[in-house]
């Protein structure tokens, strides 16, 4: 019975010892395993924080580039109209000048007709008067 039982009990020794050694080797598969998984983890949280702070910074310099731009397009129009309107006021300006120097031309050549005007009436009202004494001294009277 013990020749029996030595061989069966080194045969599940044995059998105890490849599954000790099995489990010592899956466990240790499971620790490498467990240890890629954390590193992948964290890299894939590491990708994860720099595309995110990427994708900021290249959306906030498109906004920023953008406004820029749109901003410098705005200047130039608004310069440009500025500079239409300083122009047509320009214009507007020397139009006015002109018009000025044409109103004191007619304001010059009415006092000139005034002044004929009143040498007419008093030409007329001399020759009124003259009329009144030739009439008088003829002998007709006045109306």
């Amino acid at each position: 019975m013990n020749a029996t039982v030595n061989p069966e009990m080194r045969e599940l020794q044995q059998k105890v010892e490849e599954m000790r050694i099995n489990l010592a080797r899956t466990q240790g598969e499971i620790e490498i395993i467990r240890h890629n998984s954390e590193r992948n983890d964290r890299q894939t949280m590491r990708q994860f924080v720099i595309f995110t702070v990427t994708m900021l910074i290249t959306v906030a310099t498109t906004l920023i580039g953008t406004s820029v731009f749109q901003t410098d397009a705005l200047r130039r129009e608004m310069t440009a109209r500025f500079e239409m309107v300083d122009q047509r006021m320009t214009t507007l300006d020397k139009r006015m000048d002109r018009l000025e120097e044409r109103m004191d031309r007619m304001e010059q050549r009415m006092d000139r007709m005034e002044q004929r005007m009143d040498r007419m009436d008093k030409r007329l009202d001399e020759i009124a008067r003259s009329l009144d004494a030739v009439k008088s001294g003829l002998g007709v009277r006045n109306r």
